[in-house]
Parts: C-alpha cells; sequence; structure tokens
C-alpha cells in the first residue's frame, strides 16, 4: 500500500470513527476476557487450532495465538484489550463452523454413546439412526480414539439429542436393551444427567458439580436451584420437602450404592472398611434395607468399592 493510500484509509478510518462517537455506537477497545476464554475453550475441549479458530474469525492465527496465550518468545503476555471487531468476530466462532472433514476431541462423542447404552440404546440401533459404521461408534464408545471428524460428532450429537427423550423400549426389542443397560453398568459408564451442560468438557468430573441439593440425594441437578426432576416436582407441587421420603426399587438403590462407592465412600476409620450405617444414612434408608437389597444382589460392598478403585 502506497504512501497516498495508508493516509487515505486512515483518514476514512478518523471519519468513521467520529461519526459512531457521534452516533454513540462507538466501542473502540474492549476487555479481552471474553473473547480469551472463548477462544481458549475452543482449544482446549475441541482441539481446535488457533490458525483454525483465526481463519474462521477472519484474523490471522498468531493474532489469536497471542490474544490467547500471549507470545512467550517476545515475552508479550496476552493483551488485556482488543478491539470490539476482533471480539466480536472471535466470539462468534464455534465448532460447528469447521468443515465436516476436520478432527476435533471425541470426548463429547464417546460421553453421549455412553450414556446412550445408559439409557438402553443398543449400537446397532445408534448406528442405524446417524448413519455411521456400527464398529466406528463401538470404537468411540470404549475410548479408542483420541480425536473424530467433525461430521461424526456432530451427527453423534444430534441423535443424542433425539434418542436422550425417547424410550429405548418403545423402538427397540427388550432384550436389546437390558444388555446395552447392563453392559453399560458394569463397565461404570455415566448417565446423561452426570454430566448437565458440560458433557464435552474433558476436564470435568462427572457428578462434581450437579449434584442434587437435597440431603441425600444423589441425583443429578437439573436447574440452577440444584434439584433433580423429582424434588423439583415436589417443590411445584406442594412447595416444601416437608414429609417427603426416598423411595426406590432394588436396582436404583444398587445403583445409587455404587454411585456413592465410586465417589466418596464412607469409610469406617478403625476398620479401614465401608461404613454400613454411614451409607445407609447418606441414602436415606435403614441399614437393615440395605443389607436385604445387597444380599439379594449378591454383593458384598467392599469387594464392590476394590473393583471401582481398580
Amino acid at each position: 500500500m502506497s504512501r497516498d493510500a495508508l493516509a487515505e484509509a486512515r483518514r476514512r478510518y478518523e471519519q468513521k470513527r467520529a461519526r459512531q462517537i457521534k452516533a454513540g455506537t462507538w466501542r473502540g477497545m474492549i476487555d479481552a476476557t471474553k473473547a480469551r476464554e472463548h477462544v481458549k475453550n475452543l482449544h482446549r475441549i475441541w482441539l481446535v487450532s488457533y490458525e483454525a479458530i483465526g481463519q474462521l474469525a477472519g484474523i490471522g492465527g498468531t493474532t489469536v495465538s497471542h490474544i490467547a496465550e500471549g507470545t512467550p518468545a517476545r515475552q508479550l503476555p496476552p493483551p488485556g484489550r482488543i478491539t470490539a471487531r476482533v471480539s466480536d468476530a472471535l466470539l462468534t466462532v464455534t465448532v460447528d463452523d469447521l468443515p465436516d472433514n476436520y478432527l476435533i476431541s471425541t470426548v463429547g462423542a464417546m460421553r453421549r454413546l455412553r450414556a446412550l447404552s445408559v439409557a438402553g440404546w443398543p449400537m446397532r440401533e445408534v448406528a442405524h439412526r446417524t448413519g455411521a459404521d456400527w464398529s466406528g461408534l463401538k470404537s468411540i464408545r470404549r475410548g479408542e480414539r483420541t480425536v473424530v471428524l467433525v461430521r461424526t460428532a456432530r451427527l453423534i450429537r444430534e441423535t443424542y439429542d433425539v434418542l436422550i427423550q425417547l424410550n429405548p423400549y418403545d423402538h427397540c426389542r427388550s432384550t436389546a436393551v437390558t444388555a446395552s443397560r447392563k453392559r453399560a453398568m458394569s463397565n461404570g459408564w455415566y448417565p446423561m444427567e452426570a454430566w448437565a451442560d458440560a458433557i464435552d468438557d474433558p476436564a470435568v468430573q462427572p457428578w462434581t458439580t450437579i449434584r442434587c441439593s437435597h440431603p441425600t440425594c444423589i441425583r443429578g441437578a437439573k436447574d440452577e436451584r440444584l434439584l433433580c426432576e423429582v424434588h423439583l416436582k415436589r417443590l411445584h407441587d406442594r412447595g416444601s420437602f416437608d414429609g417427603m421420603r426416598i423411595i426406590r426399587n432394588r436396582s436404583a438403590l444398587i445403583e445409587d450404592i455404587r454411585f456413592v462407592l465410586a465417589t466418596d465412600p464412607p469409610i469406617n476409620p478403625k476398620t479401614l472398611e465401608i461404613d454400613g450405617e454411614r451409607l445407609a444414612e447418606r441414602l436415606g434408608t435403614s441399614w437393615a434395607a440395605l443389607e436385604r437389597a445387597l444380599l439379594r444382589a449378591n454383593i458384598n460392598l467392599n469387594e464392590l468399592r476394590e473393583r471401582k478403585s481398580a
């Protein structure tokens, strides 16, 4: 660009800036934190390169990298402020903007497939509905892949959003549904409630921040009050939890036991074994009822704990 052309461009920019200031629409330089966190999340959660983010935003990859992490080679920290135009451009970039053949993290796809198995959906039915290869989906579900095509991840997400709202017994053979649930339980996979809205984030652990806040309840929370569906309904219907008892069938009770032992088992400091009384108290039942359920299911508490720890 010649000196005259540069001067002309600068003049037009100043005129535009003056008009926007007069109209009250001038934004100029703004805090870079929001755009930086968005870019870093795309990079950390989805493994999207800064170069790819820059291409989608119409910004140089080096600039995106500098906004996110600074420039260590020149001892430059990330900028505290960036132009509104750059911030807006970066904040509009999503994973769905990437080309179908781009490789992203498989964590979200794996967790969705596992949650579908927990719900009872056979992998052949999932493969049929996504149009994806059955063996490939099983490989993703087992955690054998670290990356997956955007196209495949999108298909899995769209199918998951539909199937997770349906009853698999209405669409599949009951034996296939039961087998899927048993396989999921034996592998220790988690239901969709365990992840809330963070199913794609590899740094998030299941149930860590979304447990129901009602005492002894271990279901996943459904809203900002940290209450599960059961307690939300009770609160809506009666306005309080007074007199509410926790009622479970045996399989649900066993599932709750498995969860507690896998996350925060109550240990007797003297014997270093599972404290049955404390476990029963946390589950809102009596040790006698808990012991009957364990005997009928042929489960030993300490052996179950050891398997979870292995």
